[in-house]
């Protein structure tokens, strides 16, 4: 106890400069995690979403993972995205692996698996428009 007391001014710098970096490394996980799930990512949710073999698998889709790894290229109008992220349902979790292109402006999801329990579930995309 006599340490602290003789040095206290090194103790509070140590114990705010403890608190800056936590700070700080939360809100640049948070600012990560929200470029990550940009407007590829949206759509793959969307699309699995809506699916009825991630439905027959999971159950109601309540959420995704916090972690969405992969890249996405964009080029104007055009742009191509290869994401892999967890799919979290009613009944059980999965790994989706979803490749999309961005045409004229818009992601659509060209090919998906969902993995659950170590199988994998080719997901069926609907014809382009």
């Amino acid at each position: 106890m006599g340490f602290i007391r003789r040095h206290r001014q090194w103790a509070l710098l140590i114990t705010l400069a403890a608190i800056v970096l936590i700070v700080a490394g939360a809100i640049s996980l948070r600012v990560v995690e929200n470029i990550s799930r940009g407007p590829a990512f949206q759509a793959s949710a969307e699309f699995l979403r809506s699916n009825h073999v991630a439905e027959q698998q999971l159950g109601v889709i309540t959420g995704f993972g916090r972690a969405v790894a992969g890249d996405v290229s964009q080029n104007g109008d055009s742009g191509i995205a290869h994401l892999h992220f967890d799919v979290h349902g009613s009944w059980r979790d999965g790994r989706a692996v979803v490749t999309a292109y961005r045409q004229d402006g818009e992601w659509s999801v060209q090919q998906a698996t969902l993995t659950v329990d170590g199988q994998d579930f080719p997901i069926p995309v609907p014809p382009a428009r």
